[in-house]
């Protein structure tokens, strides 16, 4: 993987804020936040609950844009989420409209990667198949 960042990093956070409208007036949920983070490198961001860890992430994936600053991944500078990115949620959604099936095929659809209905119907068989182990 070729990196475009001249500091050798795959993410840079650089000065990053994020500021909400609050009842009483803004809210700080992140303030000048910088760290870069090294190819090969494990990072956690640990604090206790409401210090703006899940901004942050939301952030670096590109679901939120920062108040002021910038991210950059592989010194691409993040616009919004790419298709290369993955992301967990702290909590599950699903869509009680859709199967499964169709659950798990949204994000392939949303990113262009998954033809329709028939296309859907060949990558997911209709029913499970066994693999062993429990007999009925």
């Amino acid at each position: 993987m070729a990196l475009n960042d001249p500091t050798g990093r795959q993410v840079s956070v650089d000065a990053v804020s994020k500021q909400y409208a609050g009842k009483g007036g803004p809210v700080d949920a992140l303030s000048q936040v910088s760290f870069g983070v090294e190819d090969g490198e494990f990072v956690c961001i640990v604090g206790p609950s409401g210090c703006g860890k899940t901004t942050l992430f939301r952030i670096i994936a590109g679901l939120e844009e920062p108040t002021d600053g910038s991210v950059r991944l592989r010194g691409e500078r993040v616009a919004g989420p790419t298709a290369d990115m993955g992301v967990v949620f702290q909590e599950y959604h699903l869509f009680p409209w859709r199967t499964v099936r169709g659950n798990v095929a949204f994000g392939l659809e949303k990113g262009g990667r998954f033809g329709g209905r028939a296309a859907r119907a060949r990558r997911f068989p209709r029913r499970p198949r066994r693999t062993g182990g429990v007999r009925r």
